[in-house]
């Protein structure tokens, strides 16, 4: 939400000083011709409205864990929601790293396609934790922020143990 209230107030400062700039452009100019300074201000809004559609889709689309008999799901960010069949899956582990804590999914190296394969999108806060400590997550395909989801750590991944089989590991590290 900090977010989205930043942009808002960004783009809304921006509209106005281009709108302030532009607003009394004739449409004409002398020679008759087209003014395109005068389409200034209404591109500036069309481009602050389109800059704002992720701003919203990441409010909208919060980041969402789940479980059941046949795979884990997850949705790092605002983009998509991967299937990860458990027979992928080798450790599911909470992790701190910066004063944060994360949730972080390492996938067999296996035949195995099934599902969803992580891309470069659904690893923003993979990302983030590499920068954070590059030890703890090495191997790790995909990681959540736990701050986004209620709840104390040991109940999440306890609710998370109840469907993975007994070849997944689940590890608190916290």
């Amino acid at each position: 939400m900090g977010t989205l209230a930043w942009y808002a107030v960004s783009a809304t400062l921006a509209v106005l000083l281009i709108r302030a700039l532009f607003g009394d452009e004739p449409e004409t100019l002398d020679s008759g011709a087209h003014n395109p300074l005068a389409d200034i201000p209404m591109w500036t809004a069309g481009l602050a409205a389109i800059g704002a559609v992720p701003v919203v889709l990441a409010v909208v689309r919060r980041p969402r864990v789940g479980a059941n008999h046949f795979a884990l799901t997850v949705r790092p960010g605002w983009v998509r929601t991967l299937v990860l069949p458990w027979s992928r899956v080798a450790e599911v582990a909470a992790i701190e790293a910066g004063g944060e804590r994360f949730l972080a999914v390492r996938l067999r190296r296996n035949l195995d396609r099934t599902g969803n394969n992580p891309g470069w999108i659904d690893q923003n806060v993979l990302r983030e934790l590499v920068k954070l400590d590059d030890r703890q997550s090495r191997a790790v395909a995909v990681a959540v922020r736990l701050r986004d989801f209620g709840g104390t750590p040991d109940g999440q991944l306890a609710s998370l143990a109840a469907f993975a089989p007994d070849q997944v590991q689940i590890a608190n590290r916290l």
